[in-house]
């Protein structure tokens, strides 16, 4: 099936329009509380290095003391976000209709195929990085050529834009078909999206785009009038990070609507839609 951008955003607005109180619950939850809890706790952080901008030595000393956490922080984060996505997912495709609480639930019960997912995609994606680097430096020993190796980064960046295109599907595959695999779900993935791969690029480049936009814009205008009010300092950090949290909790909300308007064309109707026509 030849995907349509257009159906997919109109069938996408018109379900987180038909689903906001719910989506707006877990959005809150699972994305503006930890997008606000990410700016308080790391404030100090961003003012030490925007204060020691021009002294490399001094900002790679504060980096390296802050590398645990920094990076316990972003697995938590994963972690609740894969969740808000999931559970949103179920909110939007589950013929049950389940309540926030049992969305969350399965959710919760679905997280380790996510995780097996991403763990077999960044196992590849390393992978795919030692075979070309090795590939690189080879040719360019021979050759002495670096255009080459230039060439090969390019190659596997491009690859791996292209294999998050294909693999974009795999939320909406665990979650709707209930595919608990990670392996399978990320197969499956690959499979709808086939014939596609480039219409899709286009749409998610133009999504991200847009919303990229949108963030500069809110963020420029929230942070001006949050030190117009309230001066430098961690107050304004504070209401810009609340605003643009919320736009980000908002725009995940959609982005999921929009996974389930595309799986559902690619995929076409389950079975049990089907048969819920003839009951």
């Amino acid at each position: 099936m030849k995907f349509d951008s257009n159906r997919a955003w109109r069938d996408a607005s018109a379900a987180a329009s038909a689903n906001r109180e719910v989506l707006v619950a877990v959005a809150g939850v699972f994305f503006l509380l930890p997008g606000l809890a990410s700016v308080l706790f790391l404030s100090d952080f961003q003012a030490d290095m925007m204060a020691n901008f021009g002294n490399p030595a001094a900002a790679e000393r504060i980096m390296k003391g802050m590398t645990g956490p920094v990076v316990g922080f972003g697995l938590v984060s994963f972690l609740l976000q894969s969740i808000g996505y999931l559970a949103m997912l179920a909110l939007l495709t589950d013929r049950t209709r389940p309540t926030v609480g049992e969305a969350i639930g399965a959710a919760i019960k679905a997280l380790p195929s996510v995780i097996g997912a991403a763990l077999l995609f960044f196992f590849a994606y390393m992978l795919a990085v030692v075979v070309f680097a090795m590939l690189a430096g080879a040719i360019s020993s021979v050759t002495g050529l670096g255009a080459v190796a230039v060439l090969l980064v390019i190659l596997l960046i491009g690859g791996v834009f292209y294999s998050m295109v294909k693999l974009s599907l795999v939320l909406p595959v665990i979650v709707i078909e209930n595919v608990q695999n990670p392996a399978t779900a990320l197969a499956r993935s690959w499979q709808l999206t086939k014939g596609n791969s480039l219409r899709l690029l286009a749409f998610y480049l133009l999504l991200g785009v847009a919303y990229l936009v949108i963030v500069m814009v809110v963020g420029m205008v929230s942070m001006a009038l949050a030190t117009l009010i309230a001066g430098q300092g961690k107050v304004s950090m504070l209401i810009g990070g609340v605003v643009t949290g919320v736009v980000g909790a908002a725009a995940s909300a959609l982005f999921t609507a929009i996974l389930a308007a595309i799986h559902s064309q690619l995929a076409g109707p389950s079975a049990e839609a089907i048969g819920a026509t003839f009951d």
